[in-house]
């Protein structure tokens, strides 16, 4: 039985249909179809994801807004037309860090809502990562609020191939890489010739921000923490935690302590075994976290040992895991 509950909603009876059968047959929590934001079938019950069809004949624009209030909703999905984008995103444009905007592909008549689902299924089902794990081409319809990067041999390679593919509008990004600090402002310098994000090495008490790639810089441990609803980041002790400064594992539990479920971490190739813990606390916290395959590794070390803790919802190549975030935005 999943955690998660889904909410489909869509005032096409075609594509309610389509997507009670599919629900049924593939969702193991519970679900809701209905035909309206406003419709008594949601009455009293939680949501996590709301995936709401606003791409044809859309008759709840009105309460759109309120209904994307309410904060108890991880993320909202909302699907349209072409000529409605601009619309919805001035009814709802302070709701705009939970709520994903997508563009309807209408493909034999409810397919297309069937991908969607399914994306979500792959990754929220209990070991729905299985499934996940083995797919030749992966895409996902999941937003993350943050994104986490661990990485030492064989990284600035890896990274250069994953950060040279993401696309604007991404969540922030943090990144922990052991290389020397003397060789960092060149790494950040190449790093930003090849993304149109914006790369630096962060700064102590820093709000960190989307559309950057926030990375360790050698000299001190990365931390994370939140104030309000603002997340910083900040510089922590220059003592070696596994062999290195800064750890992997250091910013990953602090991300831990945050409880973020909508949160992505990946621990890629490397040697040793710092990131294990920290992944292995991300997963206990809710977060989604991934391991690089030792297929794609230069060094299997770091992503060996998370899995052999089972700190790893999913194993993925490096092509995957590029495309995976090559998909997200805000």
């Amino acid at each position: 039985m999943s955690d998660y509950s889904i909410a489909f909603i869509s005032n096409e009876a075609v594509t309610r249909g389509y997507a009670n059968d599919f629900l049924t047959e593939k969702w193991l929590g519970n679900f809701k179809v209905a035909s309206s934001i406003n419709s008594k079938r949601l009455e009293n019950f939680k949501i996590d994801f709301c995936l709401i069809d606003a791409s044809k004949n859309f008759e709840s624009f009105n309460h759109l807004k309120d209904f994307c209030k309410n904060t108890g909703i991880k993320k909202i999905i909302i699907f349209h037309s072409e000529s409605d984008l601009d619309k919805l995103k001035r009814l709802i444009k302070k709701q705009t860090d939970r709520i994903i905007f997508r563009k309807v592909e209408r493909i034999n008549g409810g397919e297309f809502f069937k991908n969607q689902l399914s994306e979500l299924i792959k990754v929220f089902n209990p070991n729905g990562y299985q499934s996940f794990m083995n797919l030749e081409n992966i895409e996902t319809s999941i937003p993350y609020d943050l994104i986490l990067l661990g990485a030492s041999t064989g990284g600035p390679e890896a990274l250069k191939q994953i950060i040279g593919e993401l696309k604007p509008n991404m969540p922030p990004i943090l990144l922990v890489l052991h290389m020397q600090p003397e060789f960092m402002v060149r790494y950040c310098e190449r790093l930003q010739r090849i993304t149109g994000l914006k790369v630096k090495r962060f700064i102590d008490h820093e709000k960190i921000v989307p559309n950057s790639i926030y990375i360790a810089d050698g000299l001190n441990h990365m931390e994370i923490s939140k104030t309000g609803s603002d997340y910083f980041l900040n510089r922590g002790s220059d003592e070696k935690v596994k062999g290195h400064c800064p750890s992997v594992d250091v910013l990953f539990n602090s991300a831990a302590r945050l409880k973020k479920s909508n949160l992505l971490a990946i621990l890629l190739t490397g040697m040793g075994s710092d990131g294990a813990e920290g992944l292995n606390s991300l997963k206990n916290s809710g977060a989604f976290t991934v391991t690089q395959n030792e297929e794609t590794s230069e060094v299997y070390g770091m992503p060996k040992a998370a899995l052999e803790i089972g700190a790893a919802k999913c194993v993925l190549s490096l092509e995957q895991i590029t495309k995976i975030l090559s998909l997200q935005e805000l």
